[in-house]
Order: C-alpha cells, then structure tokens, then sequence
C-alpha cells in the first residue's frame, strides 16, 4: 500500500479526544442590553429606558380611558420642567452627548413630563411617582428665590387639590392634599381650636400607609404635626412622594410640604404653624409658606 493511500485511510478513521484539554472554553455570557455593542452604551441606555417609560405610561393611561386626550378637550399644559444641561449629561452619562443627542433626550423628557401632568390631574398618583423616579436623574431643580419660583412650589389646582413641596437635609418631598368628602362641609366652617378629630383621612407615603413607610413613632408624629396642632387631623387626604436622605428627613419633609399646603388650603392655620409648637420646621424654612 502506498504512503498517501495509508495516511488517508488513517486520517477517515481518526477519532477526535473526548479529553478535556481538547474541550472549547465556555460561551461568554451575552451582555444585558443591546446597546453594549453600540458606540455609546450609555447613552442608548438611557434612550431605550426612557422610551420604554413613555410607552409603558401611555399604556396604563390607555388602559383607564385617560390617554389619549379627546380632541374635545383643551390642550393640557405641563408645568415647565428644567432638563440638564448636553454638559450635564456628559457628565452623569460618561459619554460626549452633542447636540443634536441632546435635543433626542429632551425631546422623550417633555413627552414623558407631559403625561406625568395628566396622570397627576387625573388623580394616578402611583404613575406620578413612577415617573419621578424616571425622570429625576434629568430634571434640574430650580434655585430661583423670585416669584415664579414660589407660586410653583405651593398651588391650588383646578381640583380643589394643595401642591407643596418641602426638603429637609439630604430628602424632598412632593405633597397632595385635598379635604375628604365627609369632611369638605365641616372643614368650610371650622375653627382652628377646639375642632374634633374626623378620622376618615388617608396618608400615604411613597404610596404605602404612613404607619407603613415610617415605622418610628417619632417620623409619623413629624408628618402629622401640621394637622395635629392646628385641630384638622383626619380632615384631609394626603398623597406624598418623597425620596433621599435617611427616615428622619424624610418625615421632616413631608410635613414642611404638608404645612405649606395645609397654610394655601386654610390661611386662618398660618399663626398656628409657625407658632412655637413648630420651631423645629420653622427653622428649616417654614417662613416660606
């Protein structure tokens, strides 16, 4: 037999090792998001998160008949939001975000603000929150002292609901409040002393009940101080978002934001609040009410 004729006999019958240095490696896991393979990462991350958002808000106001508008309707108009700035974002995404990016980012940030509005006056408080969260790496919050500053941070809407806003260290806190129905008529002719206890309210806290989100008795009595010294606990329902800092921040914030809505809801409660009872809120800017 021929040489080339054995080596190619030889070669058909040969049978690969099963031993484990012939083995390939293991297949790298696959990166969590798609956009680990683009040039900038993070920010396609960012614009998939936040496109993501948009739809998942539109589909829960379509599921509840709120969105989209009736063309009936008036045009809704969000509250300006102030977004950060292309240099701002290059910073907090660790990427060059240019120009035209910029305006893409902006442009997902006014849509998702806009339904932020209408899900706050159609009462969804819970996709408030969820927005907030979404948004609050990208809003930047105004410093301004003037008057435009001030009429943004405490309001009456078309409702009947106070909006405030409160901080206290490292937290802030966003408030709702609005009187009960069984409440409404005796609150209209109530006085500031001597008013009984209406226990029919409800105060949530990041959606949660308050005993629930500040388990110390010490925080839940800083949330309710308002209510409590001026005779209108349980007069009105609270709805509160707050986040940062540790639990006893928090608790100061929400009831600095509760004081200011309760002072925009009943002027008479105003000497009470910043009375004596309440020097500590007083002294982190309760003379802004």
């Amino acid at each position: 037999m021929r040489p080339a004729q054995t080596t190619l006999r030889a070669a058909s019958t040969y049978t690969p090792s099963q031993s484990s240095d012939t083995r390939g490696l293991p297949r790298r896991p696959r990166p969590s998001s798609p956009a680990f393979f683009t040039g900038r990462p993070t920010y396609h991350e960012a614009l998939l998160s936040l496109s993501s958002t948009l739809k998942e808000a539109q589909q829960s106001l379509r599921q509840d008949y709120i969105f989209p508008l009736p063309s009936t309707l008036p045009t809704l108009q969000p509250p300006r939001a102030s977004w950060h700035s292309a240099a701002t974002l290059t910073t907090l995404l660790r990427t060059n975000i240019k120009t035209n990016s910029h305006r893409e980012i902006v442009g997902l940030l006014n849509e998702i603000n806009a339904l932020r509005h209408v899900a706050n006056v159609s009462g969804r408080f819970e996709l408030v929150g969820r927005l907030d969260d979404a948004l609050g790496m990208y809003e930047r919050e105004e410093r301004d002292e003037g008057v435009e500053a001030k009429e943004v941070k405490s309001k009456i809407d078309e409702y009947g609901r106070a909006y405030a806003t409160g901080r206290r260290k490292e937290s802030s806190a966003r408030v709702w409040m609005i009187p009960t129905k069984e409440a409404s008529g005796l609150l209209d002719q109530a006085k500031v002393e001597g008013e009984a206890a209406i226990p029919t309210s409800q105060v949530l806290i990041n959606h949660l009940p308050l005993a629930t989100h500040f388990e110390k008795t010490s925080d839940r009595d800083t949330v309710l101080r308002s209510l409590r010294i001026t005779g209108l606990l349980g007069g009105y329902n609270v709805f509160a978002l707050v986040r940062g800092g540790g639990t006893s921040g928090q608790a100061g914030a929400v009831g600095l934001a509760m004081a200011r809505a309760l002072a925009i809801l009943r002027e008479d409660v105003k000497e009470v609040l910043t009375a004596g009872m309440f020097t500590d809120l007083l002294y982190q800017g309760m003379t802004d009410i």
